[in-house]
């Protein structure tokens, strides 16, 4: 489940609850009585496959496939401090490829990309999975692919597999507006401030560690959810950073709707631009028609990309029959995003 995002919305009118205010269900987990029943049952899955990645020593059994670097980056200009995890493809420290370079892709809430141990409730998307069987069949070229950890990551995960701060500092660094319907308390946002992080720090710091082409021809994002709608902001006010990208379920109601007003009139946005949204990302019980009501602005955003008056971009859009708004769910959209940016 993406954090922030979906985690805090309110699904009824008036106050939140204060302490206490709480449901037990009937396995002993304990969550927000406003979350949809559907949700708190993927947050007790999600604590449960957590006791079960953990050894008898309380340690975690890595499920990474390849190669996985972390390098630690103190951020100059959001002042923090967080994990750069950098996946290397098959073969880079071949002989044969020592000067071979290779593009770069670049993905948010990286923590939970490779690993189940360092995942969000210890749900990765298997990227690293995704991008070997792509790359080892000849599907799409060889990438490095670089995580980037939240804001909330970057304070620490517990056994469960969640932040101190319940998401808030990721959504904090993702939103460049606030979100009036999932997060109505959280209005000193930083979303604006990303892409400059992005470009000055995370993206040089790679390059003067691996052999990455630069240039945004041979740069990508991915993003979901909250860091859907950052990459969306970053699609539409810095055009000329990334030519591809992967954005899946943006929490297009930030703003009270003005990030996807952004998109209207637009000239130029980045070349090949991979949506992707499921048919039951909410739980209809909880929120009648909003499911209807998301994948209608996810339409409506393909249309407004595709209508940019300078260089008009290729845009697929994918819809899941039934996928929810899960980080397993947005990794198996991701092999149909990869294909699409880095066709021939």
């Amino acid at each position: 489940m993406g954090q922030g995002g979906l985690g805090r919305r309110r699904w009824q009118r008036g106050p939140r609850p204060q302490a206490g205010g709480f449901c037990v269900l009937s396995n002993g987990c304990c969550y927000d009585r406003f979350m949809p029943i559907s949700f708190q049952r993927s947050l007790c899955l999600a604590a449960t496959l957590g006791v079960g990645l953990l050894g008898q020593n309380g340690t975690c059994t890595s499920t990474v496939t390849g190669q996985l670097e972390v390098l630690t980056l103190t951020s100059a200009s959001l002042h923090n401090t967080r994990k750069l995890r950098v996946w290397l493809p098959p073969g880079y420290h071949d002989a044969a490829n020592t000067a071979k370079k290779y593009p770069a892709l670049y993905i948010l809430d990286g923590d939970t990309a490779f690993d189940s141990c360092t995942a969000f409730r210890h749900q990765e998307f298997r990227a690293d999975e995704t991008l070997t069987e792509l790359i080892t069949s000849g599907r799409i070229p060889p990438v490095i692919a670089v995580g980037i950890d939240s804001a909330s990551a970057a304070l620490g995960y517990n056994a469960a597999g969640e932040s101190p701060d319940k998401g808030e500092e990721r959504a904090r660094e993702f939103l460049a507006y606030p979100d009036p319907f999932s997060w109505p308390g959280l209005r000193d946002v930083r979303g604006a401030e990303f892409p400059t992080f992005l470009e000055h720090e995370v993206m040089p710091t790679i390059a003067n560690k691996y052999r990455v082409m630069t240039g945004a021809a041979n740069s990508a994002l991915w993003g979901d959810s909250y860091a859907g709608s950052a990459a969306l902001y970053i699609a539409i006010h810095y055009p000329l950073l990334f030519d591809k990208m992967i954005i899946e379920s943006p929490s297009l109601q930030v703003g009270n709707g003005q990030l996807l007003r952004d998109t209207e009139s637009i000239t130029h946005v980045p070349l090949r631009i991979a949506l992707g949204i499921g048919t039951a990302e909410e739980s209809e019980a909880a929120a009648p028609g909003y499911n209807a009501a998301w994948l209608g602005m996810m339409h409506k955003l393909a249309d407004n990309l595709q209508a940019a008056s300078y260089l008009p971009p290729q845009v697929q859009l994918t819809v899941a029959d039934g996928a929810q708004h899960t980080y397993p769910d947005f990794g198996k959209r991701m092999a149909a995003g990869l294909l699409f940016i880095y066709k021939p």
